[in-house]
């Protein structure tokens, strides 16, 4: 019972900060009450349009509203078969997949400030 005390003076002490609003471990928000609580990120969603998806002429283009520094091709299992760099100011890109096997794959997106974007495409 005596190390049950110290635990629950730490979470009164953090249930009642988060109440308050003195505690922010993320760069977004929380709403409600400690016990059941809402994230709100701050940082906007950013557009991304991939297509076609499913893939079927070899190539797949990406459109974003905010520049594109790389695009990575990844397998199921996670492994990169595909890996590309752009210019700052890259909207759109167009990737050519004629090489890869038909399946199902994972294209991440990279963005300034290390920010990355995951979304599935199926080739054909």
């Amino acid at each position: 019972m005596k190390k049950l005390l110290p635990l629950a003076a730490i979470f009164l002490l953090w249930a009642t900060s988060a109440i308050a609003g003195d505690l922010t471990p993320y760069p977004g928000s929380f709403d409600g009450n400690p016990f059941f609580l809402t994230y709100q990120n701050s940082e906007p969603e950013k557009e991304i349009e991939i297509f076609p998806n499913p893939v079927t002429g070899g190539q797949v283009t990406i459109k974003a509203s905010e520049s594109i520094l790389s695009v990575q091709i990844l397998n199921i299992t996670g492994k990169i078969v595909l890996s590309e760099e752009y210019e700052p100011n890259t909207t759109t890109v167009v990737v050519e997949l004629t090489k890869l096997e038909k399946g199902i794959y994972l294209v991440r997106i990279g963005f300034t400030g290390k920010i990355t974007h995951t979304e599935k495409i199926m080739i054909k």
